[in-house]
């Protein structure tokens, strides 16, 4: 049977130059290929980004319904206090005091508004938690790309009473669901990013990616304190490369095709620990085969491994492993062939979808039946 859902998302998912609207793109498709999905957005503050027209007719020709809340709805008072809070915790620097109550985020889409948009769905999806609370006559998923209780402060209680109302929370990370599953949520779903596999030929070459994000360019400067450089430069690629600093790091920059920086490099180091839930680079360099060194944390979210990737404490150790790989290449086949195994253990892109769709199209009978 098709399955009618509706989507509610922060933003346009494209272009897809993210790692959170990749995570969303994932989503979406599965959707689609279930039955109609409209999406439900915002066009203007306090949500809201990247609406242009042109953005608009790509997604509609891809077979998804669009309808924005500016189209039937005014702001109300309290968006426009919520605006006003916003701009006084930045002002302030307290954007982590936010917490899961504050009016900017929470009160984004009037609840009529909402009602009226998923009235007669099989299945309402909310990609942001903020609006878990949002009442709904059918079954509804929120999917997590990040615990917001773990970043901000005041009220952090109210994110998982607000995520109790859902009848399945999809996360990427596992350490968020055990957080979860402790806290009495048990309706979860792992589904780590979705990467397609490569194979790629080896490479002594070192390299790093990753977006000009704060936590990006916080693991950046990391590892620039190293108190001594590599035996060779140390490739950045993405938007990050436009911070690198050190003398030992070359700014690559830009690329169209997503393995271009695991095809030119058998090396890939992670630096940063902080950030979303699961860093959708790691996935890309396990479905590559690469051999990874990674910072302590930076593999958060991820089943643990001894053998997949070496993991280090110190920029100077990152700099060592990855010297040391990049004369050895016996290491660097071990490596790899621990990074490809570890992928098809427990990230294979084929079942992560095979499983995401049964769990919609299970959440969504329910509804049916209970109906």
């Amino acid at each position: 049977m098709p399955v009618k859902s509706v989507a509610l998302l922060p933003h346009c998912p494209t272009p897809a130059d993210t790692g959170g609207k990749a995570e969303t793109w994932k989503h979406l498709e599965v959707l689609r290929e279930l039955g109609s999905c409209e999406i439900l957005s915002a066009a203007t503050k306090p949500v809201g980004a990247g609406w242009a027209a042109k953005q608009r007719r790509d997604i509609e020709a891809r077979g998804f319904g669009v309808r924005l809340r500016e189209e039937e709805c005014r702001r109300s008072l309290i968006q426009w206090g919520g605006i006003g809070y916003a701009a006084f915790c930045k002002a302030l620097r307290l954007e982590k005091a936010f917490g899961h109550s504050n009016p900017y985020h929470r009160q984004a889409f009037a609840p009529e508004w909402w009602a009226r948009r998923t009235a007669g769905a099989d299945l309402a999806v909310v990609f942001y938690s903020y609006w878990a609370w949002l009442p709904c006559a059918c079954p509804k998923v929120v999917v997590l790309l990040d615990l917001w209780s773990d970043v901000m402060r005041w009220w952090n209680g109210r994110e998982i009473e607000d995520l109790r109302t859902a009848q399945l929370v999809v996360v990427i990370s596992r350490d968020e669901e055990s957080k979860l599953q402790a806290s009495g949520i048990e309706r979860t779903l792992w589904s780590p990013p979705l990467v397609e596999p490569a194979v790629l030929p080896d490479s002594g070459r070192v390299g790093l990616v990753g977006s000009r994000s704060l936590s990006n360019l916080e693991g950046l400067r990391w590892l620039e304190q190293a108190a001594a450089a590599p035996a060779e430069p140390i490739s950045v690629y993405g938007g990050l490369a436009a911070g690198a600093r050190a003398p030992f790091l070359r700014a690559v920059g830009r690329y169209d095709d997503r393995y271009t920086p695991y095809r030119d490099c058998g090396v890939i180091l992670m630096p940063t620990s902080e950030g979303m839930g699961v860093q959708i680079k790691a996935v890309e360099a396990l479905a590559c085969g690469r051999a990874i060194v990674a910072r302590r944390g930076a593999m958060r979210g991820l089943p643990p491994s001894d053998t997949a990737w070496i993991e280090v404490s110190t920029p100077q150790d990152m700099i060592e492993a990855a010297d040391r790989l990049n004369r050895d290449a016996a290491a660097r086949s071990r490596l790899s062939a621990a990074a490809r195994e570890y992928y098809h253990r427990h990230l294979d892109h084929r079942v992560i979808l095979a499983t995401l769709r049964e769990a919609y199209s299970r959440v969504a009978r329910a509804g049916v039946h209970r109906g």
